[in-house]
């Protein structure tokens, strides 16, 4: 049997390795010279270089040819011309497949010329990682010169190609990969781009470390969505098959990977069924810090752990990381990866917060929990509202600049415990207050465990008696609490208050949004002063308090989730357009004691394109006891009105 395998992806060079390994010979037809010189040298394997059409295919098949299909899963048409010519000349084809990744929080689009059509209707500058094939229709993006940065290839027929597409060289990063989340992230900051557009490439082609990297970084990631469902053998499936067709000796033994939670990466704080695994091992692979483990370990960078096991022959293979494989690891990402290789078992450790908090006796069965190492995000939301916080800090929010945020916010007086090096000779663990810690010199790496002996409740309602309120209208609690809920607010939301007067409705919002913030935007002085009052006294530390006008005072404001106007100033239009603006599919509810106030907010949502709008009028009346009886009193009526402003692209 003649065996051809049509390839250019990590599939298929696993498939060549494996065929290599059992002296089975097969024709490899890659479409381009970069596919050809990445392909190392094997035995029995023949490479062949340039993109054939149906007909040069069906010259090279007969009726005794196994085709294999390897190519990348948005090779559509090719995929379409290897089955026609299979099926003209009576040769058997098979489909190696890369699995798909689950994925949350991402916008989905059909097809590029979609993905074109979404770009131009979301600003902001774009890390295109859809390769070089497509990017000439991405040249109808509006201001594709500024806004766009195409990561392609660095051949000199892709950089010819993007520079007579206009592209301009300081736009164009020409890298191979694969490319870790790090990697990722650190190009979305040096590009400024709010938007990473990527196809489903899976876990090979990076799709996860994509997807961590714009959340790290706060962008939204555009998904091209595969062209088809398709059906075939994943890289396991496909060597048992071909083990039982070509009546190879198949493995006695399968290959088992073990990660393994490698606690403070010291030999004292290794569990015993880590150091089993250690000993057991056949090949062991490991950072430099963590190598020192076992005798048997290969140093290699994080970022190539799991292509090195991939590799190796051996039957049982160890992977160290550090901490514990379930909090907050990356071991589910090298399980992934892994998994289509053999057996993966995982061997938790010993994690740094359970370390921390037994050094400094402290429980941690209610305990918060923050990654901000290499990532975006505050802390403010978390303290506030929990009794204790434990953090992974790190890149730009050290323990030192966590601190100086807590002490900025007015939350200078929490007592902070820092961990640093823990587990090692020179560990160090101090005790302050967040204002003392943030005057230290904190290395890159430290944990924090944060006390607030005075947390908020977040999951309990304000009641109009717990703020101060002076002689500032405040927003009662029947039409705040109808008006909070009606936005829908998530808790990492970002989250306008326009006319935030008092706070109340401010405070309500930040319970909601425990882990975002939420801006308090206000023009007068006394209220201000009691937005002031009323954050430190219900502890919505997540709440940042803007002084002046809107909308002028919101130019500046990050884009919001959704938005709430308490007081527009007669300028109802103009704050509507700018939410919209900042994000095309914000979320608002506006409230109006005055008829022209509603038709002022009516008529804007309508004209500006906002959806689903609801209008309700809301009339409560309490009952006050007055003598053997209860009186009722009514508050005055006030109109709801909420929508969602419309995306014409989906």
């Amino acid at each position: 049997m003649k065996l051809m395998i049509f390839s250019g992806t990590t599939e298929g060079h696993d498939l060549c390795r494996f065929l290599s390994k059992n002296n089975v010979q097969a024709e490899v037809f890659v479409a381009t010279e970069y596919g050809a010189a990445v392909m190392e040298p094997m035995a029995g394997i023949t490479v062949h270089e340039g993109r054939l059409d149906e007909r040069e295919m069906e010259k090279r098949l007969t009726s005794d040819t196994l085709l294999i299909d390897a190519t990348h899963p948005y090779a559509a048409a090719v995929t379409d011309n290897l089955r026609a010519a299979c099926a003209k000349s009576g040769a058997r084809y098979e489909r190696l497949l890369r699995p798909a990744l689950p994925y949350q929080n991402c916008e989905i689009v059909l097809d590029t010329a979609a993905a074109v059509d979404w770009l131009n209707a979301h600003p902001g500058k774009v890390l295109l990682t859809t390769g070089s094939k497509e990017l000439e229709a991405y040249t109808a993006v509006q201001d594709f010169q500024t806004r766009l940065f195409p990561r392609v290839l660095p051949t000199a027929s892709v950089l010819e190609k993007c520079a007579a597409l206009g592209f301009p060289g300081a736009h164009i990063i020409a890298m191979q990969g694969p490319f870790s989340q790090a990697m990722n992230a650190a190009l979305l900051r040096a590009t400024g781009a709010k938007i990473l557009v990527t196809k489903d490439t899976g876990v090979s082609g990076g799709f996860a470390e994509k997807v961590a990297a714009a959340e790290e970084v706060g962008a939204k990631v555009l998904v091209i969505a595969r062209p088809r469902m398709e059906n075939g053998k994943n890289q396991v499936e496909m060597q048992r098959f071909l083990t039982e067709l070509l009546g190879l000796q198949p493995e006695k033994v399968q290959r088992i990977f073990t990660i393994i939670g490698a606690g403070m990466g010291t030999a004292d704080t290794l569990t015993g069924e880590a150091v089993r695994a250690l000993e057991t091992a056949e090949a062991v692979f490991a950072t430099k810090r963590l190598a020192a483990l076992s005798p048997k370990a290969e140093v290699c960078a994080f970022s190539e752990l799991a292509e090195q096991a991939i590799q190796c022959t051996e039957k049982h293979i160890s992977l160290l990381v550090s901490g514990d494989v379930g909090f907050f690891s990356a071991a589910g990402k090298l399980r992934e990866r892994l998994l289509p290789y053999g057996g993966v078992t995982l061997v938790p450790g010993l994690s740094s917060m359970q370390y921390m908090c037994a050094k400094c006796g402290i429980s941690y069965e209610n305990l918060c929990f923050k990654s901000l190492h290499g990532r975006t995000g505050n802390i403010l939301g978390a303290v506030s509202y929990h009794l204790a916080t434990f953090a992974l800090t790190g890149g730009e929010n050290n323990a030192q600049a966590v601190c100086n945020s807590l002490t900025d916010a007015g939350l200078g007086a929490l007592p902070v415990h820092l961990g640093e090096n823990l587990g090692a000779e020179n560990e160090r663990i101090m005790h302050g207050t967040a204002a003392e810690i943030a005057q230290l010199s904190c290395p890159d790496l430290a944990v924090l465990l944060i006390e607030n002996p005075r947390a908020a409740n977040k999951n309990e309602p304000i009641r109009d008696e717990m703020l101060t309120r002076g002689k500032v209208p405040m927003t009662k609690e029947e039409v705040r609490w109808v008006s909070v809920n009606r936005l829908t607010v998530r808790p990492t939301d970002t989250v306008w208050d326009v006319g935030a007067g008092t706070g109340a409705v401010t405070l309500e919002l930040a319970r909601k949004a425990s882990d975002g913030t939420v801006y308090a935007v206000e023009r007068k002085p006394e209220a201000v002063a009691l937005l002031h009052e009323n954050r430190i006294k219900l502890g919505g530390y997540n709440v940042k308090i803007i002084e002046g006008p809107a909308p002028e005072a919101l130019e500046n404001l990050p884009a919001p989730d959704c938005v709430f106007v308490g007081g527009s100033g007669g300028r109802m239009r103009e704050i509507l357009t700018l939410a919209r603006e900042k994000n095309p599919e914000v979320r608002v509810v506006v409230n109006a004691i005055a008829l022209e106030t509603l038709f002022a907010a009516q008529t804007a949502l309508k004209e500006l394109g906002f959806s689903d709008i609801e209008i309700t009028q809301l009339a409560a009346t309490r009952g006050k006891p007055v003598g053997a009886y209860t009186m009722l009193t009514a508050n005055n009526p006030v109109f709801i009105l909420s929508g969602r402003a419309a995306n014409d692209t989906k």
